[in-house]
């Protein structure tokens, strides 16, 4: 869905997001052996609800590193290149390798 930019199940292409999923204390988060974890955000179609999941940035490092993963192969982690640019919408730094902006959530161009 934040790829195209399309909901899956209605085709729409009002699509909201991205939220940070909450728990009953701060974000709901992904186990990963010893103490790393992926926080969750969410992306919702504003015609039929239909959400779905993802870790952010740091997260995918972390479950590249730590994480169980469901075939034998180990996968590589990539190579740590930071991407810094400004939003267009509010100017806030943005870093890393990312489509919204985590300051105000406009899609990046």
């Amino acid at each position: 869905m934040i790829i195209s930019l399309t909901c899956p199940k209605c085709n729409s292409s009002r699509i909201a997001g991205p939220h940070r999923v909450h728990a009953d204390r701060g974000h709901s988060k992904v186990d990963l052996p010893g103490l790393s974890t992926a926080t969750l955000e969410s992306y919702s179609c504003v015609d039929c609800g239909y959400t779905e999941f993802y870790v952010d940035q740091m997260g995918r490092q972390n479950i590249i590193n730590s994480g169980r993963f469901l075939s034998h192969r180990k996968v590589e982690p990539e190579a740590k290149v930071v991407q810094e640019d400004y939003c267009s919408t509010c100017g806030a730094l943005v870093t890393g390798n990312t489509l919204f902006c985590d300051n105000c959530g406009s899609k990046l161009e």
